[in-house]
């Protein structure tokens, strides 16, 4: 089916409810319904099975509009319906659909904290983000929040999860985080146990919230491409990537062939790089250390690569809006080959490991067991969704930029346990190192980048692009001029994090670790030492200084 006959399709099925239809773009469909229909019209998308619910978008039309707008975007290959809901700014209300949709219970929380949504039926209503001492009335994402309003506000950052102890008489709350070994970011999550075996879990985000999207609106286009590079450290080009995406779709400006190209590449190295990485730590969590040293060894090799490429092994900055900065010489290319020839011959290795090592099996094999129709339940996403067997790839279903010319495998398993998510990623860096190869050996002749304007045209787009753990959402609105009026980012853990909390039930105590690191969570995948001073003067800090404010100041 074509994409127009998919758009049409999810018109005819939302016809009962439909009061406008905005076609914003060729492949996407904008459906304007009332608040009170939400529930029924996003039912009827999701019993026809047209698509999954990608992200909810929240937007503030401000304060002289007096409107708030929630957008519902579901994807079914590179087509995109949006179901868009108008509310009044004051007393907004919009009915909850995680009863059908769980993966919405997440980003419902989240127009709820950001934007003063309020959601009938919302099943946690605790906060998600903000600190639970949070202003009741103040909403940070409005467009009438200042950064002033933020210094001058009195909040203690205080965790009000439940405390470890006794509920019962064999009943025991155990928390995880904010701080804690098996957590490689801060996370807080809260375990009820009778003896050993998990019997509800509930989950708290925010630590590592630096309101990116909020800083967005004070930046210009150019601008905003830096500071979404250091959105995450691991996937840094990914995100780059898809907000030069969507500003150049705006710009209506076609990026040259050898700059998307090189965009592939880059990202390539990087899920290398990504897969490696929590191999390790996966590694790690059961107990395997000599895995973990000798995959992060091995990380090293495309770390190095990446280095010689962008200068960078973190927050490499290869993307430009229209392009790439970085060129592909002869001596960077055989470079290449050389290390894919290392790591191919590593990963078929590593693959073996984790397929027959007794000791790694017993902490993988039939743990954490996600069936294809619970995967689509969730709205699984990456690797965790393609380990139950869900063909759920954006490279594949909805190819964009040099995925075209380049296009990659689809990998999947069926058991859908730890150890096909094991499989599953390490099998797709063997397909990533046959494609970058493909890239090196015919690689187009032409520039690096293509003009762009200063000023991005008035409109509004969505760039999907496949990271390391699943599709990430970008969704961009300008008003014509040189700063974005919205930018929203939907991360691929956010979707995976519903597999975590409710797989845990049932199991022991001990494999909740080897649960969360097995959807490989990303927290903000940035991590940042920061001093706030009154002056504008920028220094280095040596390491004896960071003790003095770290290690030491906690040991005094």
């Amino acid at each position: 089916m074509s994409t127009e006959q998919k758009l049409q399709t999810a018109e005819q099925l939302l016809a009962p409810w439909n009061k406008e239809t905005i076609r914003p773009e060729e492949n996407r469909l904008d459906v304007v319904i009332q608040p009170e229909a939400l529930h029924e019209a996003a039912s009827a998308l999701h019993e026809a099975k047209w698509g999954y619910l990608s992200a909810i978008t929240g937007m503030d039309m401000g304060v002289e509009a007096g409107q708030l707008e929630a957008l519902y975007h579901f994807c079914n290959g590179p087509a995109i319906t949006s179901l868009r809901v108008r509310l009044p700014r004051a007393g907004a209300v919009v009915p909850t659909i995680a009863d059908i949709i769980p993966p919405a219970t997440f980003f419902e929380r989240e127009i709820k904290e950001m934007f003063g949504i309020k959601v009938d039926g919302l099943a946690v209503t605790d906060h998600l983000f903000l600190p639970e001492d949070w202003p009741p009335d103040v909403y940070p994402q409005r467009v009438d929040f200042t950064i002033e309003q933020a210094k001058a506000m009195e909040v203690s950052h205080a965790d009000q999860m439940p405390e470890p102890g006794r509920v019962g008489e064999n009943t025991f709350v155990v928390p995880i985080g904010p701080q804690h070994p098996a957590l490689k970011e801060p996370g807080h999550f809260s375990f009820t146990v009778d003896g050993e075996i998990v019997t509800a879990a509930k989950m708290r985000l925010g630590y590592a919230h630096r309101g990116i999207e909020k800083a967005t609106e004070s930046r210009s286009w150019v601008e905003n491409l830096y500071l979404f590079e250091r959105v995450c450290g691991i996937c840094s080009h990914t995100h780059a990537m898809a907000f030069s995406m969507g500003v150049e779709q705006l710009a209506k400006v076609e990026v040259p062939a050898r700059a998307q190209a090189i965009r592939e590449l880059v990202a390539g190295l990087e899920r290398v790089h990504s897969h490696l990485l929590w191999l390790g730590v996966t590694a790690h969590e059961a107990g395997f250390d000599t895995l973990f040293m000798y995959s992060w060894r091995d990380r090293e090799t495309v770390m190095n690569l990446l280095e010689q490429i962008t200068g960078n092994r973190v927050n490499y900055s290869a993307n430009v809006l229209g392009g790439v900065k970085c060129e592909i010489g002869d001596e960077q290319s055989k470079a290449i080959k050389e290390g894919l020839t290392y790591l191919e011959t590593r990963i078929r290795h590593y693959l073996e490991v984790v397929t027959t090592d007794a000791m790694f099996l017993n902490r993988t094999r039939g743990i954490g067991t996600i069936t294809a129709p619970e995967a689509e339940r969730f709205g699984l996403l990456g690797p965790t969704a393609r380990a139950s067997g869900v063909a759920r790839d954006v490279r594949i279903e909805a190819p964009y930029g040099a995925y075209v010319r380049y296009p990659v495998s689809l990998v999947t398993e069926t058991n859908g346990d730890l150890e096909a998510r094991c499989v599953v990623r390490l099998k797709e860096l063997l397909v990533s190192c046959f494609a970058m190869r493909s890239i090196l050996d015919n690689m187009p002749e032409g520039p690096l980048t293509a003009r762009m304007p200063r000023k991005i045209p008035a409109g509004e787009t969505v760039a999907r692009v496949e990271a390391p753990r699943g599709e990430l959402f970008y969704y961009i609105k300008s008003n014509g001029g040189e700063i974005p009026v919205r930018v929203h980012v939907r991360t691929p853990s956010l979707c995976n994090w519903v597999s975590v909390l409710e797989k845990a039930v049932g199991r022991q105590l001990a494999d909740v670790p080897m649960l969360i690191a097995g959807m490989d969570p990303c927290f903000s995948c940035n991590d940042r030492v920061v001093t706030v001073e009154d002056s504008r003067t920028s220094e280095n800090w040596s390491w004896k200084r960071l003790r003095e404010y770290g290690i030491e100041y906690y040991s005094r």
